[in-house]
């Protein structure tokens, strides 16, 4: 129904018995009254714009928006149509621009925050110490900087100022490819037109390590850690006659580990490979680990709760027990691998209980775990282990693996 709206009228308008009265103001084109059959009034505003079906919006409910604002919208809305412009799609965007601005980090600490927040705890097994880098490294020089001011040679003389006079070595190779992943993500996601890092070279050349345990060693370290306490003690052990990752080992709860199978199930999220990876356990493994499972909990815990956390003082202490220095635990990665080469344990065996990655088409086509050979592997590895460890008197008799089939 068409009629000049009135302010009495639309105070005293009654609702219809069923459904919805529309009553159409002749004052302000478009503007219409909606009456429904529970008595609420609200606002609705129709336009259309050349060569364009007809549009409607809302535009709130009586009393809270008056007839006066409500034909003063309309009038508004019909004007901006007059010269092509969708007003209401306009002022939505317009509103959706304002709340992802409002989200945007806008000093260089913000986004390392955010992208830490975001990315890292999502997507990273050790977040933590990217961001420890951020907070120790890189927050104290350009963290109040506003993003859209951060230019390369901000980076460049952080970067300096870490080599020179911090004297951090490989360190600042670490800050660098950090802030690389951190800028090419504020890109993605339109925080920076473009990242300020392209073009910064690494500082350090970084030499590929290569120490390894020789015979005698691992046994200073075997028997330094035979006068230790558990949990370190068996951690030690673990890491040698397996050669897993160190944090995979520590963090190993009893949910992983089938003792009838004699095998540790190590998940895909909790691997740097990213796949789930079948560890085959010797009797030398399942004698460090025992035969009480305790599901649900850690099997390296000092209190049953969380994974035991003091690998740093523990190497301290074998260092200090075996006399051996210069070496790191992922060395012992390296010691197996080299170890189980000497007892002819092919290339590719050896690839495979170290969870090294494998080539594409490799992944992709052979789904084969080789679950036997990476058993025998490990156990004429521990033989291998039990021979270095003991009086010594063999321990320069390489035991060879005949096998083929490993």
């Amino acid at each position: 129904m068409k009629k000049r709206l009135t302010v009495r009228f639309v105070q005293t308008v009654a609702p219809p018995t069923a459904g919805r009265s529309v009553y159409i103001d002749t004052a302000a084109a478009g503007l219409e009254l909606r009456v429904s059959a529970l008595g609420h009034k609200a606002w609705s505003i129709r336009y259309r714009l050349k060569d364009r079906a007809r549009r409607r919006t809302t535009y709130g409910a009586y009393p809270a928006i008056p007839l006066q604002e409500a034909r003063a919208r309309a009038k508004e809305i019909a004007a901006a149509a007059a010269r092509g412009i969708d007003l209401p799609e306009h002022e939505e965007r317009q509103r959706e621009e304002e709340e992802k601005s409002a989200k945007r980090p806008r000093t260089v600490g913000h986004l390392l925050d955010q992208y830490v927040e975001d990315y890292c705890k999502t997507n990273q097994r050790r977040w933590s110490p990217v961001a420890r880098m951020f907070e120790m490294h890189v927050k104290p020089a350009i963290g109040k900087k506003p993003l859209i001011e951060l230019r390369r040679a901000d980076l460049v003389e952080l970067l300096d100022d870490l080599q020179n006079k911090k004297g951090l070595r490989a360190q600042v190779n670490r800050v660098r490819a950090q802030l690389f992943a951190a800028l090419n993500w504020a890109v993605e996601r339109e925080f920076l037109n473009a990242s300020p890092a392209t073009a910064i070279k690494k500082r350090v050349t970084e030499a590929a390590r290569e120490r390894t345990l020789t015979d005698s060693e691992l046994r200073a370290i075997w028997h330094a850690a035979d006068r230790l306490p558990d949990p370190g003690r068996a951690l030690v052990k673990v890491l040698v006659l397996t050669g897993q990752r160190r944090d995979e080992v520590r963090c190993l709860p009893w949910n992983e580990v089938d003792l009838e199978r004699a095998v540790w199930l190590l998940p895909a999220w909790r691997n740097k490979s990213k796949r789930d990876h079948e560890i085959p356990l010797p009797p030398a493994v399942l004698a460090l680990f025992g035969d009480r499972p305790q599901p649900g909990k850690p099997v390296f815990t000092i209190n049953g709760k969380v994974p035991y956390s003091g690998q740093k003082r523990l190497k301290a202490l074998l260092d200090q027990e075996s006399g051996v220095t210069g070496w790191r635990y992922h060395d012992l990665r390296r010691t197996v691998a080299s170890g189980m080469a000497a007892l002819h344990v092919p290339q590719d065996t050896i690839d495979r209980v170290l969870n090294h990655a494998k080539g594409k088409l490799a992944s992709v086509y052979n789904r084969h775990q080789y679950f036997e050979q990476k058993r025998q592997a490990l156990e004429v590895w521990s033989e291998r282990v039990a021979i270095i460890v003991g009086d010594g008197r063999d321990a320069d008799n390489v035991v060879e693996l005949h096998s083929t089939s490993v």
